[in-house]
């Protein structure tokens, strides 16, 4: 059985810094890039590897890069998106939390005019996301979202990434849904992610990978954890790391 290989999007396997021949994905403000050295690296380990993407984007977010992976020969057999909120074998995805109504946590955050300005990004299904003009203004969004009494009858968790403000099933995040998803296979799998919210399960996988410029934290863990710290950044550095992450499992399984 393949070892799975659980990938971050942004800032890991998808960077700001365009070359040629790139998947683009679009965002609300600017692209990001899928660099072809990333893809040729992934169709390589395809064989003994099963790809599955973690991130907080929405499924129309992330189906950029499962849809151009696959017109270029590498298949992502499963996603964790909406922050763990969502997940599935693609083409399958299903709630974590079902009974999470989304539509009625929105009318509960009826905004007062004393709040910050934002919108809702409707093309999340499984958990509420509202975005803000700054990083600041989503901070002090999610303070005023998290007092809310009549929030708590959905037991919700709240993250913050950027200018967006998530509101999510408490149990709902990337490890709990990785979990769900892989079943014991989860604590055996290569992942690589650089941010906040890959704290609660890059170090619990067997073989954790991140950047020098990653979340400090996250690098205190992964180190902790045995796992690798590259220094290169951007587009090298992920094809660093995937290659890494074949070497290591080739020696653990003693094919070298």
């Amino acid at each position: 059985m393949k070892t799975p290989l659980i990938l971050d999007l942004d800032f890991t396997l998808i960077h700001l810094e365009y070359v040629p021949d790139s998947i683009e994905v679009p965002g609300r403000t600017r692209s990001a890039w899928l660099a072809p050295q990333t893809v040729e690296a992934l169709g390589e380990l395809q064989s003994r590897f099963e790809i599955v993407l973690a991130t907080a984007r929405s499924w129309d977010g992330t189906r950029w890069i499962a849809d151009g992976l696959n017109q270029r020969g590498v298949k992502v057999e499963s996603v964790v998106i909406e922050d763990g909120a969502r997940l599935g074998k693609v083409g399958e995805l299903r709630a974590f939390e079902p009974t999470f109504d989304v539509v009625k946590v929105r009318e509960t955050l009826v905004a007062q005019s004393d709040w910050p300005a934002f919108e809702w990004q409707l093309d999340f299904q499984s958990c509420v996301v509202a975005r803000c003009q700054t990083p600041d203004l989503a901070a002090e969004l999610m303070a005023i979202f998290a007092a809310q009494s009549a929030l708590q009858s959905f037991n919700p968790r709240f993250y913050r990434d950027g200018r967006k403000v998530y509101t999510l099933p408490r149990a709902a995040d990337k490890w709990s849904a990785l979990q769900r998803l892989l079943g014991e296979r989860a604590a055996r799998a290569a992942g690589v992610g650089d941010g906040e919210n890959d704290l609660v399960w890059l170090p619990n996988v067997a073989f954790p990978a991140t950047f020098s410029d990653a979340n400090a934290a996250l690098i205190q863990a992964v180190r902790a954890r045995g796992g690798f710290v590259g220094g290169m950044r951007g587009h090298e550095a992920i094809c660093d790391i995937l290659f890494r992450a074949e070497a290591r499992r080739r020696r653990e399984n003693k094919e070298i």
